[in-house]
């Protein structure tokens, strides 16, 4: 994947605005979570997994910031009602998706690994509502640094196929250890 290639793509922010997806680990880190839409259950557990470790990754230096892919109402809705002081953007063209390589189709979506987040993600609370984007994409999580660096990946195989937090905390670490040793 070519970070600075991906660093130049705009999307929008819950505003409607243009936004350069770079900015958004230009002057720190970033924790990225690309949904898969704005109405999907797992991206509405995963979105709570992150928010949950808000502090922490501020703590570390670092930001977080959700993309999805639907239009501008719908990821200013997802604001309001799931991550009222993060980050929100949209990229309904999913040229970003495209540029991380992130997974789509039918199989990924209702395939059997599907099912069994879905049971997790329904005893978490999460609820599905109508498709607020592209209903087949996959998403991915990833952290980048300063630099158009890229300290962490992972691209979904399947609907509610998370990371380890831990592995995505740790990738942050990292990032804030460099920069307190002044690289």
């Amino acid at each position: 994947m070519d970070v600075r290639a991906l660093s130049q793509v705009t999307v929008l922010g819950a505003d409607g605005a243009q936004v350069r997806l770079g900015s958004a680990w230009s002057d720190r880190p970033a924790v990225v979570v690309w949904l898969r839409h704005f109405g999907c259950l797992f991206c509405r557990e995963q979105a709570a997994e992150m928010r949950d470790r808000r502090a922490e990754i501020e703590s570390m230096g670092g930001r977080l910031v959700f993309v999805g892919n639907g239009g501008v109402r719908y990821a200013r809705a997802f604001q309001t009602e799931f991550a009222p002081d993060v980050t929100v953007l949209t990229d309904p063209e999913l040229r970003s998706y495209r540029a991380i390589g992130a997974r789509h189709g039918v199989l990924n979506t209702i395939g059997p690994r599907a099912w069994a987040a879905g049971i997790r993600a329904l005893r978490s609370g999460a609820r599905q509502t109508r498709v607020k984007g592209h209903p087949f994409q996959q998403g991915a999580v990833m952290v980048f640094a300063p630099g158009d660096r890229l300290l962490y990946s992972y691209i979904s195989r399947a609907a509610g196929d998370h990371p380890p937090l831990d592995q995505v905390m740790a990738a942050l670490g990292s990032a804030s250890e460099r920069r307190a040793a002044g690289f």
